[in-house]
């Protein structure tokens, strides 16, 4: 795992720490809810669109990758429209993910959860070992 350092007066992490204890969490696991939803928040009306990395393709656009690739060196592509491109087989596979409020999957939203299960999975795995 990652971490990020933030700086913080000596007023704010105080009042943090109160909030967290207030809330019955230890502060990193506050913060770390704290960005899971200010992230969905945050971009629940801001788009925003990021390049994939090689292991965010799923195996089905892996696949349509690499037969687009074979499509793409037989002879006259080049020539044909959009159409026959697709009549073909050819479909365009997204080299981006973006947030799609309500429309797809929504990479934020996916990210969101998964830092907030970060804390729920080290709760249960603290609890187990009690």
């Amino acid at each position: 795992m990652k971490t990020i350092n933030i700086e913080l007066t000596d007023k704010q992490h105080c009042l943090l720490t109160r909030i967290a204890k207030a809330d019955k969490r230890k502060l990193d696991d506050f913060i770390c809810l704290i960005l899971a939803e200010g992230l969905s928040f945050f971009f629940c009306e801001e788009s925003i669109c990021v390049d994939k990395t090689p292991d965010e393709y799923t195996q089905e656009e892996r696949k349509q990758q690499a037969k687009n690739e074979k499509l793409e060196k037989t002879k006259g592509w080049d020539d044909l429209d959009w159409e026959e491109k697709q009549a073909k087989g050819y479909e365009n596979v997204s080299t981006n993910m973006h947030n799609s409020y309500g429309i797809g999957d929504d990479f934020i939203d996916e990210l969101s959860k998964s830092i907030e299960s970060n804390v729920y999975q080290e709760e249960t795995s603290n609890e187990e070992g009690q």
